[in-house]
């Protein structure tokens, strides 16, 4: 009986096993599949996304490098949160000093600060813990770049693009470094009363400019150079330089700020500019040929080494975390009448003479 049980059901359990393993080739393909995708959207997560659409009028963007995550945590717990010292009421942009140490106000998306990274090249393990710290503080832009000083310009430049896509509303993009205090509140409190003439008896007393201030084409405001000797050998050499024999004007790299119309600019003709090592340096080439409000600001302490503390700063560059926990701290406990402990001045300072050629245009004038 089972014989012929078995003889009558031959064909079907032939085939009930062969579309059983059929199944199981076919669903472990398709985990496959699924692996598949799952490693590329995971090695994605560190690139840009172009989709993305960003709503605000101001972007923070902070060069930093993979392995600064103390800096960035710094940022993070110091100057980033005074933010929250620009308010809107009744449809007007103000400022005014409102932070405490145990609350903070709602941000209103009116201000977004991103640290660009290089990412191409990072082991798994670097990978991870960038992916670990974008899940905890969502503000870091991945860049499909390695990241190095010779591509600091590359860096910035691919920053400028995807900005200049991406964020509707920009009106200013404030640039400066991991290791810079700024005041991002007063930065947007003098931009929203002066920009982009920049001209106001409350701020005269720190601002040059030209004469002839050009229509609303553009505002690049910065501490600026324009007799700084080329380097031609060592770890900031110009092999490719040949356009005169200085740098020309530029605003120094340790924070300035341009105008959305630069911005788009830029990004509208990347593919036709020469960058360079000093990203900052290749900034002032970008923006030569543009009839632009350029501003000189003594606030600014971006020179390769501070010319020590004022209250008045707008920037500080080169100073470690510990430098902006005590400068914060400073600032909360005088509420936000003191900068620094002690104000001294290290080196002398100089406004930027913009009536005569470059090479006589930084003669230190004060303390």
């Amino acid at each position: 009986m089972l014989k012929v049980a078995l003889k009558r059901y031959r064909t079907l359990v032939l085939f009930s096993i062969f579309f059983f393993y059929l199944g199981c080739c076919l669903t472990l393909s398709f985990l496959r599949i699924d692996c598949t995708k799952v490693t590329v959207s995971n090695n994605n997560v560190l690139q840009l996304q172009d989709d993305t659409i960003i709503l605000a009028e101001y972007i923070v963007l902070i060069v930093s490098s993979p392995s600064n995550q103390a800096k960035r945590d710094a940022v993070r717990a110091t100057w980033s949160k005074f933010v929250n010292n620009i308010f809107i009421d009744n449809g007007q942009t103000i400022y005014k000093w409102n932070y405490s140490w145990t609350t903070q106000n709602s941000q209103h998306g009116m201000i977004k600060i991103y640290f660009a990274v290089g990412t191409q090249g990072l082991n798994d393990e670097k990978i991870k813990s960038l992916r670990a710290e974008q899940k905890h503080s969502k503000d870091l832009l991945f860049l499909n770049i390695e990241d190095n000083y010779q591509n600091l310009s590359l860096k910035n430049l691919k920053a400028i693009k995807w900005f200049s896509k991406n964020v509707k509303g920009m009106k200013y993009l404030i640039k400066c470094d991991d290791d810079s205090f700024v005041r991002i509140d007063l930065i947007v409190k003098d931009l929203e009363a002066f920009a982009p003439s920049m001209t106001a008896p409350e701020i005269n007393q720190f601002v040059t400019l030209k004469n002839r201030i050009p229509s609303d084409k553009g505002l690049y405001w910065g501490y600026f150079n324009g007799h700084a000797n080329v380097y031609l050998n060592g770890k900031w050499q110009e092999r490719t330089w040949f356009l005169c024999d200085k740098y020309l004007p530029y605003a120094l790299g340790g924070g300035y700020v341009i105008s959305r119309s630069i911005v788009d600019y830029i990004a509208n003709n990347s593919n036709l500019l020469s960058y360079y090592n000093s990203e900052d340096v290749s900034m002032g080439v970008w923006t030569a040929a543009l009839d632009i409000n350029r501003v000189h600001d003594i606030r600014f302490d971006t020179e390769w080494k501070s010319r020590g503390c004022n209250k008045t700063m707008l920037v500080r560059h080169k100073q470690s975390p510990s430098d902006m926990f005590e400068m914060y701290e400073t600032l909360v406990h005088s509420h936000g009448e003191k900068l620094c402990k002690t104000e001294d001045f290290k080196r002398k300072t100089y406004f930027y003479n913009w009536n005569v050629l470059p090479s006589m245009c930084c003669s230190s004038t004060q303390n």
